[in-house]
């Protein structure tokens, strides 16, 4: 689980305070020598600056505790016992019914494993497919098991004033426009390779077409600093970190990308975004169709999950044209 997953996980975490008024503590699953000391979280790890996490008044964390060489030993000889599948999701299991005895009957705080297979919106994964879990959006998924609720996904994210001012003094060394808008033409390939990617000529016809509508609207390029850069935009790549990105996004006009972490980010900031949606999962599971406008041509082999490969020539993205993408864009910004 990448950026995006911890964003996801957000969701959850608001919906356990607003319906159980209740902060929740982010943590992993303990090990052996965590349980037995009384711990229900693994002591060596917090989440206390992940940058997902960082400033969230949802999120609670636990302090980092470490510990001895025999101990280190011993958890490392529990992990590899637990490791294969149907033993780790058992001790998952025993984790977290107890943890949540633990909180109903005792008063304890909330442990929330964000590690633990169990909880992940995946059902299962082989070597070439990853198979999702029913039952609603990612989050709800993954909600349900704390007794709540996610009926419409939404996930938060809180930029410090520094990265906020680090922004607006980059826009300003680029003479960007206060009119702008935001675009990532990439997407992460070390899941799913290509296959939620539309074509870099489709981009740049895409920004052509936008520049030739709104002359006066700059068009800012995020993403990691070694991917192509398309003609005609404000080159910004490799110039933000993740977090940094979400500032620059809140202050944009509209986001245009695809299913990945970006998107999230755009969520959480409210901004208006046009996403180009292909078939490993669909929009109501992993997006936000509530939020966004989401181009998706629902093909008849998706949700495919597939890890990197495809049988159809990626028809969910390749059918996607440049003009109904210009359309999107033009109704959101008009």
């Amino acid at each position: 689980m990448g950026l995006g997953g911890n964003l996801i996980w957000t969701g959850v975490f608001d919906a356990i305070h607003d319906q159980m008024g209740q902060v929740a503590i982010a943590c992993d699953t303990p090990m052996i020598t965590d349980v037995l000391s009384g711990y229900w979280y693994r002591r060596g790890r917090s989440y206390q600056n992940d940058p997902i996490f960082l400033s969230n008044p949802d999120i609670g964390h636990v302090d980092v505790v470490p510990k001895g060489k025999i101990c280190h030993l011993l958890d490392v000889a529990f992990e590899k016992l637990i490791s294969p599948n149907s033993l780790r999701r058992r001790w998952e299991s025993f984790v977290t019914s107890r943890t949540i005895s633990h909180w109903k009957n005792a008063g304890a705080p909330l442990f929330v494993h964000i590690d633990m297979r169990n909880h992940s919106y995946a059902k299962a994964q082989t070597k070439k497919k990853t198979y999702w879990k029913s039952g609603g959006c990612a989050a709800h998924v993954i909600a349900r098991t704390f007794g709540v609720s996610v009926k419409v996904p939404k996930c938060k994210f809180f930029p410090t004033d520094s990265e906020n001012l680090k922004i607006k003094r980059l826009l300003a060394a680029h003479c960007v426009s206060e009119q702008f808008v935001a675009i990532e033409p990439e997407t992460n390939r070390d899941w799913f390779g290509d296959l939620r990617a539309w074509k870099i000529d489709r981009w740049q016809a895409l920004v052509y077409q936008i520049k030739l509508l709104y002359p006066n609207l700059d068009i800012v390029q995020l993403g990691v600093g070694d991917r192509e850069v398309l003609t005609g935009v404000t080159d910004l790549t490799g110039r933000t970190s993740f977090r940094e990105a979400a500032s620059l996004i809140a202050r944009s006009r509209l986001f245009i990308g695809t299913e990945g972490g970006l998107m999230h980010l755009a969520a959480s900031m409210g901004t208006p975004s046009v996403i180009l949606w292909g078939g490993i999962t669909l929009p109501e599971f992993a997006g936000y169709p509530d939020q966004h406008h989401i181009i998706c041509h629902y093909v008849d082999c998706a949700p495919c999950g597939n890890l990197g490969w495809c049988d159809y020539d990626r028809k969910c993205m390749n059918s996607i044209e440049v003009g109904e993408v210009v359309e999107a864009v033009r109704s959101e910004l008009n």
